[in-house]
């Protein structure tokens, strides 16, 4: 376990990734600490601050300097951004005299050089030579390095009572598995469970979150390591999700549990993030690139893949909006959009503009093979639905999902069906599926046309909806049309999967201002999802999220204000 950590804190970057850590190490050992990273803030050297005891000695001050990998001739005192000896000069001159709390004037204090690897045998002498030379009677000098910080998180953040044998087996079998994602994110869902099962009160929750966090980590970083984030991403979104069932009832925004959820939410960010950025947005521009990426000469591979990053290129967008929309209305941009606010903006264009580029440049996606594909699709179409420069995107790719579904049922295609497994597409494709009885049973249910209904009828596309509607009352008059909605046993259920919920709309009109009327109905009548914990918590990509994981139908409450409007 202690190798596995080690590597894991080699590949660590210092900024929003060791920094991050390091708090609550401390905070697991006892220590109070008084300083967190902060950027844009000038700590004169100083990156993480706090005040305890270690090993039973006196109470110190402990001052981090925090770099990331080994340290290197230019990572110690050379041309790389942020040197570690500049940075203790400054702690030594400015910070000790001018920054200490008044509190803690009288405490000797340790100076810690903190890095995620080892100290370069080339420059070991310069570094013990300069903590030799500056220490004195109240201040002294300690190297926090790899094979410390790992002991130390061993002990204290994943000790034997916090994350048992049975727990660490199923991290090490996780880590050992990352070239089969969906068998390592398997096993790191076991660990998830076995950590979150005994935490009951607000410390138990806060501390199992915490160790969830850190193996979440450490299976990143392996995976980044390995160039394979997806075992990565499966695990951040189950962990996400898991963790804000334990902790939602716990949940005020500024107490323990609370920072250990907006922590592991950072952690998925950060995992989404790189995922997004390395794996799709490179090659959404690229006609086909993403389509021939999924190296099957089969069609069916291709669809399920790319309906499949379809969603998770638009998750990522809505959690950016929500951030967006919570920074407008904490500072109103009158004049002009902070740094902040302008960067979450151009993330979000980037990500819209990228699914644009993903549809055009793919045409797989104007044809779902999967009736259950509507989730995707309705993930993306109400990010869409916000942004006005997309419109006539939007309408050509709805006009062409349209044509596509009809064509394909009419000439016996790969029409949208009810199954989802791989093998029952397959056998869609060989069978004789010009016969009607069999054509019945595999549309026999549908969200998917209920879904391009309301949509067609929100962007006004009178001809497209007359067409679907004639074309579902003279082909698909046996099919239930339906739609699925929260109800009071959804937020028991939602963020866990534990047992099946919500409550279907069955007989669903085919015909948009029916449609549009019949969900205002069914959204203004019932307040399940109003009362939903991540609604009423300032969460609710959360509920997003779990759809996309669990395979839930997208509420219309998100569509309430554009059908208001409408």
């Amino acid at each position: 376990m202690k190798l596995i950590l080690k590597q894991y804190l080699a590949s660590l970057k210092e900024r929003k990734e060791l920094d991050a850590v390091l708090p609550d190490l401390l905070s697991s050992m006892g220590m109070n600490v008084f300083i967190s990273p902060t950027r844009g803030v000038k700590e004169y050297g100083v990156d993480i601050a706090a005040v305890g005891q270690i090993n039973n000695e006196e109470e110190k001050v402990y001052l981090f300097s925090v770099k990331s990998g080994n340290l290197t001739r230019d990572t110690w005192n050379g041309s790389a951004d942020q040197a570690l000896r500049p940075s203790l000069d400054e702690i030594q001159d400015s910070f000790i005299s001018s920054r200490l709390p008044p509190e803690h004037k009288g405490k000797k204090i340790v100076i810690c050089l903190c890095f995620g690897g080892d100290v370069n045998s080339g420059i070991r002498q310069e570094v013990s030579g300069y903590e030799q030379r500056n220490t004195r009677d109240n201040i002294s000098f300690e190297e926090w390095n790899g094979d410390k910080l790992s002991e130390f998180i061993q002990k204290h953040l994943l000790k034997e009572e916090l994350l048992p044998s049975l727990s660490q087996s199923l991290l090490r079998k996780s880590l050992a598995l990352l070239e089969e994602p969906e068998s390592s994110s398997r096993h790191f869902s076991l660990l998830i469970n076995e950590v979150l099962s005994n935490a009951k009160d607000t410390d138990s929750v806060a501390s199992a979150i915490t160790r969830i966090n850190t193996c979440l980590w450490v299976l990143f970083s392996w995976c980044r390591d390995g160039r394979n984030i997806e075992a990565a991403y499966l695990s951040s979104e189950q962990a996400l999700l898991f963790a804000w069932d334990k902790v939602k009832d716990h949940y005020t925004g500024r107490n323990k549990p609370s920072k250990s959820f907006d922590s592991i939410l950072d952690t998925y960010q950060q995992i989404t993030d790189c995922y997004v950025d390395q794996c799709l947005i490179p090659y959404v521009e690229h006609k086909y690139a993403l389509s021939h990426a999924v190296h099957s000469p089969c069609s069916i591979d291709v669809n399920f893949k790319l309906f499949d990053v379809l969603g998770r290129l638009s998750i990522k967008g809505h959690w950016v909006l929500d951030s967006l929309i919570k920074s407008y209305k904490v500072s109103p941009p009158i004049d002009e959009e902070s740094k902040e606010q302008e960067a979450l903006r151009l993330r979000l264009r980037e990500i819209t503009r990228s699914i644009n580029l993903l549809v055009v440049n793919n045409p797989l996606l104007l044809s779902p093979y999967k009736d259950s594909q509507a989730i995707d699709l309705a993930l993306t179409l109400t990010l869409l639905s916000g942004n006005s420069e997309l419109d006539e995107f939007v309408k050509n790719w709805l006009s062409e999902i349209v044509d596509m579904c009809i064509f394909s049922f009419k000439s016996d295609g790969m029409y949208p069906i009810v199954h989802n497994s791989y093998e029952k597409l397959l056998e869609h494709r060989r069978k004789d599926i010009a016969d009607s009885t069999y054509k019945n049973k595999v549309t026999e249910a549908s969200i998917l046309y209920p879904l391009l209904t309301v949509f067609c009828s929100l962007y006004k596309l009178d001809s497209v909806s007359q067409e679907l509607e004639n074309f579902t009352t003279d082909n698909l008059a046996h099919c239930t049309f339906q739609y699925w909605y929260p109800n009071k046993c959804s937020e028991q259920n939602m963020y866990s999967n534990s047992d099946m919920h919500g409550s279907a709309s069955a007989k669903f009109p085919v015909n948009g201002v029916l449609a549009l009327e019949q969900i205002k109905q069914e959204c203004g009548t019932a307040d399940s999802f109003e009362r939903m914990s991540a609604v009423i918590k300032g969460k609710a990509p959360l509920i997003l999220t779990a759809c996309r994981r669990y395979r839930y139908p997208v509420p219309f409450h998100y569509l309430e204000d554009l059908i208001e409007d409408h």
